[in-house]
C-alpha cells in the first residue's frame, strides 16, 4: 500500500496490486440494443490469450453494457478469434496489417459509433470506466478526448499527479495509454497512419491532437490499469516528426478539469438524461438502493456506512455508490468489494451535471431507496430528485449536529427538506429530541437507530504480533488511548494536557493517540516543543487498531461535538472504560460502571484556543484516576463489554437498518404528492439550510444576485413558495 500520497482527491491506501477481470462480476449488464461506444484494441502474433481474456472480463463486468469490441488480430489461427462467440459485442477482424497504427483506422472504419476507446492489448479496466468516460465525453460537450488516472500494476500512478498542463504535454509523455477520442477528431488526424510501430502512438496521437486545438479532458480517478509488459519509457526521444506537431501546440490551450469547488449553482435546472436504452438491470424485484455520501474518508460515520453497506450486501442488496466531494477515498476499494457500482462525481463531471447523472443511475439501475449520509449535496438536491422520482422512499442518517456550520449542520439541512424525507435515523435519542425540541422540525419521521460496532471482531481475546510489541513497549504503564481524526475539534493537544497533568501524580502513565488528520502535524509540534515525547506517542494512521485497545487502560473522548463516537463502542467492546466529554448522545452509552462523563467548558468555535480551563483538565484527571481504581477493584472491563453486546451490536443496527428499509421499499412513498407540485422555481432559491427567519437571509449574495434576474411576476411567485415552504414545510 502506498502511504505518502497527500494529493485532494487520491487515497493514499491505494493497493496497486489488485487485477480487475480476474473474475466476472455477480451482476451482468446485458445490451440491448446499439452500442454508444466502440472499444479497440490491437492484438500481436505473441499475444497472450489469458491476459485477453481477463481484459474481455474486465469488459464483461463494466457497469456501462453499451459497448462493442473489436479486436484486431493478425493471425487467423489465434485463439483469440473465438473470444466473439462468448458475447455478441465482440467483433473479431483478421487483418493482415503492417503497423498497428494501420490495424487501429481498420478497426475504426468498422465501428458503429461516434465515440472510440483505445484499449491497449494487456491492460484492464475499472468497472465503471467506461460509464465515466461516456457521459465525461456526453455532458462536457467541449471535450474532444479524455483519459483517467493510470495505475500501473504493483508499482504507482503511471501518470503525474499535478493539474495537467498542455506545455507538461510538449515535454514528455504523460498521457494515458487508454483514451477516449470522438470518431471524427480521430479521422481528422492527418499523419496517425504514418506512425510506425518505433514511434510512442499514443503520445503522438495526443501530440497531433494537442496542435489541432483539440480539447482534453482529465478524470480523476484511477480507471485505467497499464500492465506495461513491453512499454517503452515515458520520457521516449521526440522525433523531428513529433516535434514538428509540439511546435504547433498553443500553450494556453484550455483542458477541462474539475476542482474543488464546494458551491452549488443555485441557477441550474438539472435535466432528465434519457439514453433511450432499457434499465441495465432486470425487473428481478432485487432490493437496490443508492447511497449518496460526500465521501469514503476514515472517520466514525464513514466507518457506519461501511457496515452498513457490507451487512445489507449480505442481506442480497444492490448496492450503487456516489461521492461527491474530492478528498481521500481511503474506503473505497474496501467498499467496492460490496457493492455494484461506486461513482465520484467529483473526477468526471461538473457539479452542474451532477444531480442529471444520479437520475440516471436511479432509472437505470432500478433503485428502490435513495439514502443520504451526512450528504450537503444530496440535501440540495433532494426535491428536484423527489419529484422525478415520486414512488422512490428517500431517507437520510445524523451522525452529529454541528452549530457552526449552516446553524445546526446536517441535523438542519435534514429539517429544511424533511417534507421531502420518507424518514430520517439518528445514532442518538439526543440528535432525535434535538431535531424536534430546539430545530423544530414539522414532520414527525424521525426514529433512533444505534450505530453499533462487530463485537466478534473488537474482541478482548484478539491477539497479535503487534499488540504483544506494545504489550512489552508499555509493560508496567498506564496507557491512555486517543483514537481519532486528527483535527482540532477532537481536541487532541487537550488530551496531551491531561496526561501532562495526570503525569504529574503517577509517572506510569502514558498517551497513545492513533489516527491521522490535518492537526496531525500541530499535534507533533506541540509534543516535541513542550518536552512530552516520553509519555506521549503519534502513531498515525493504523489499520487495526484492536492491538492499541487491547493494551490500553482506558480510552478518552474529549471532541468538541459528537454524536455518538464509533470509538465509544469499539473501547467498550473491547473492554476499555471511556472517559468522554458529555457531548451529544455518549451519555446514552456511557455511565458510571463503564466509564465517566465530564462537562465541556470549551466552544466549538474557540477550537483552536489551546488555553484550556484548569479546571475541565483537573476533572478528567480525577475521573482516570477513580478509572485506575476500578480496574482493580471491580468488573468495570465486563461491564464494558456486556452492555456493548447486549445492546449495541452491528448486527442489531443492520437487521433494524434492513427492516426499515424493507418497509419502505414495499409500502413505496408515503410522501405528499401535492407537496411535488410547483416547487421548480422555488427550489433553486430555497437554501437547503434554511427554513430561515426573513427573506435576506434565504437570499445570499449569490442566490439574490440570480433572484434578482428574474421578472417580477416569477420573483412574486418564488416569494409565495418560500414563505409557504418556511411556514409550513409545505407547498399546497
Amino acid at each position: 500500500m502506498q502511504k505518502n500520497t497527500k494529493q485532494m482527491g487520491k487515497t493514499k491506501n491505494f493497493d496497486f496490486t489488485l487485477e480487475p477481470g480476474k473474475m466476472k462480476s455477480s451482476r451482468i449488464s446485458m445490451n440491448k440494443g446499439t452500442s454508444l461506444i466502440t472499444v479497440i484494441t490491437i492484438c500481436s502474433l505473441n499475444s497472450s490469450y489469458n491476459y485477453v481474456v481477463q481484459m474481455m472480463n474486465s469488459l464483461i463486468n463494466q457497469t456501462f453494457p453499451y459497448w462493442e469490441w473489436i479486436i484486431v488480430i493478425n493471425d487467423n489461427k489465434s485463439d483469440i478469434i473465438n473470444l466473439k462467440n462468448i458475447d455478441k459485442r465482440i467483433k473479431t477482424i483478421v487483418y493482415d496489417y503492417e503497423t498497428i497504427a494501420k490495424a487501429k483506422i481498420e478497426a475504426i472504419k468498422n465501428s458503429s459509433t461516434e465515440l472510440i476507446f483505445n484499449f491497449e492489448e494487456n491492460d484492464l479496466l475499472n468497472e465503471t470506466m467506461l460509464e465515466c468516460g461516456f457521459f465525461a465525453m456526453m455532458l462536457n460537450y467541449d471535450a474532444d478526448f479524455s483519459y483517467s488516472r493510470v495505475v500501473e500494476f504493483g508499482k504507482k500512478e503511471l501518470l503525474i499527479n499535478n493539474k495537467l498542463k498542455i506545455i507538461d504535454e510538449k515535454k514528455k509523455n504523460i498521457i494515458a495509454p487508454g483514451i477516449f477520442i470522438k470518431k471524427q477528431k480521430f479521422l481528422e488526424l492527418e499523419k496517425y497512419e504514418k506512425i510506425t510501430d518505433d514511434l510512442p502512438r499514443q503520445w503522438y496521437t495526443c501530440i497531433e491532437l494537442l496542435s489541432k486545438k483539440a480539447v482534453p479532458l482529465k478524470m480523476e480517478f484511477y480507471g485505467y490499469w497499464h500492465r506495461n509488459l513491453n512499454a517503452k519509457k515515458q520520457d521516449e526521444k521526440i522525433t523531428p516528426e513529433m516535434q514538428e506537431e509540439i511546435d504547433k501546440i498553443d500553450d494556453k490551450l484550455n483542458t477541462i478539469q474539475f476542482d474543488n469547488n464546494y458551491e452549488v449553482d443555485y441557477k441550474n435546472i438539472p435535466t432528465i438524461i434519457d439514453l433511450k436504452k432499457p434499465p441495465v438491470v432486470p425487473a428481478d424485484g432485487k432490493k437496490r438502493i443508492l447511497f449518496i455520501l460526500p465521501w469514503t474518508a476514515i472517520g466514525g460515520a464513514e466507518i457506519f456506512d461501511f457496515n452498513l453497506i457490507k451487512g445489507l450486501k449480505q442481506k442480497n442488496y444492490e448496492i450503487s455508490v456516489i461521492t461527491t466531494q474530492k478528498t481521500e477515498h481511503d474506503l473505497r476499494q474496501e467498499i467496492e468489494q460490496y457493492v455494484e457500482e461506486y461513482f465520484d462525481l467529483s473526477t468526471f463531471l461538473k457539479k452542474k451535471d451532477w444531480a442529471s447523472f444520479i437520475a440516471y443511475i436511479i432509472k437505470s439501475r432500478r433503485i428502490n431507496l435513495v439514502f443520504f449520509s451526512n450528504s450537503y449535496y444530496g440535501y440540495y438536491a433532494l426535491p428536484w430528485l423527489k419529484c422525478q422520482f415520486k414512488e422512490i422512499p428517500f431517507v437520510d442518517y445524523i451522525h452529529s449536529e454541528n452549530w457552526t456550520l449552516r446553524n445546526g449542520g446536517k441535523p438542519k439541512d435534514s429539517n429544511a427538506v424533511a417534507d421531502y424525507l420518507d424518514a430520517t435515523y439518528t445514532c442518538t435519542e439526543y440528535l432525535k429530541n434535538l431535531m424536534y425540541k430546539t430545530m423544530k422540525r414539522n414532520v414527525k419521521n424521525v426514529k433512533t437507530v444505534y450505530i453499533g460496532t462487530d463485537t466478534d471482531y473488537f474482541n478482548p481475546e484478539f491477539e497479535s504480533e503487534k499488540y504483544d510489541e506494545l504489550k512489552e513497549k508499555y509493560k508496567g504503564k498506564k496507557v491512555i488511548l486517543l483514537p481519532c481524526r486528527i483535527v482540532h475539534a477532537k481536541r487532541p493537544i487537550f488530551a496531551i494536557n491531561v496526561i501532562k497533568k495526570l503525569a504529574e501524580i503517577r509517572d506510569d502513565v502514558r498517551l497513545a493517540i492513533v489516527g491521522d488528520g490535518v492537526a496531525l502535524k500541530d499535534v507533533k509540534n506541540y509534543i516535541i516543543e513542550n518536552n512530552l515525547q516520553n509519555i506521549v506517542e503519534c502513531f498515525g494512521y493504523q489499520k487495526d487498531v484492536r492491538p492499541f485497545y487491547k493494551v490500553a487502560s482506558a480510552t478518552i473522548i474529549c471532541s468538541l461535538q459528537e454524536g455518538l463516537a464509533l470509538v465509544t463502542y469499539e473501547s467498550m467492546a473491547m473492554g476499555v472504560p471511556v472517559v468522554s466529554a458529555n457531548i451529544g448522545g455518549q451519555s446514552e452509552l456511557i455511565d458510571e460502571e463503564c466509564g465517566a462523563l465530564v462537562p465541556v467548558y470549551q466552544k466549538l468555535e474557540e477550537q483552536l484556543n489551546f488555553n484550556y480551563s484548569d479546571e475541565e483538565i483537573e476533572k478528567y484527571v480525577t475521573k482516570f484516576l477513580e478509572i485506575f481504581d476500578k480496574l482493580e477493584n471491580t468488573d468495570i472491563k465486563e461491564k464494558c463489554r456486556e452492555k456493548v453486546v447486549n445492546g449495541f451490536s452491528i448486527s442489531k443496527m443492520i437487521n433494524t437498518m434492513d427492516k426499515e428499509f424493507t418497509r419502505l421499499i414495499k409500502s413505496g412513498s408515503k410522501i405528499d404528492k401535492n407537496l411535488l407540485k410547483n416547487v421548480e422555481l422555488a427550489e433553486r432559491y430555497l437554501l437547503v439550510h434554511g427554513v430561515l427567519e426573513s427573506k435576506d437571509e434565504i437570499l445570499n449574495k449569490e442566490l439574490y444576485k440570480s433572484f434578482e434576474e428574474l421578472s417580477l411576476e416569477d420573483k412574486q411567485i418564488v416569494n409565495t413558495l418560500i414563505e409557504q415552504i418556511r411556514k409550513k414545510g409545505r407547498v399546497d
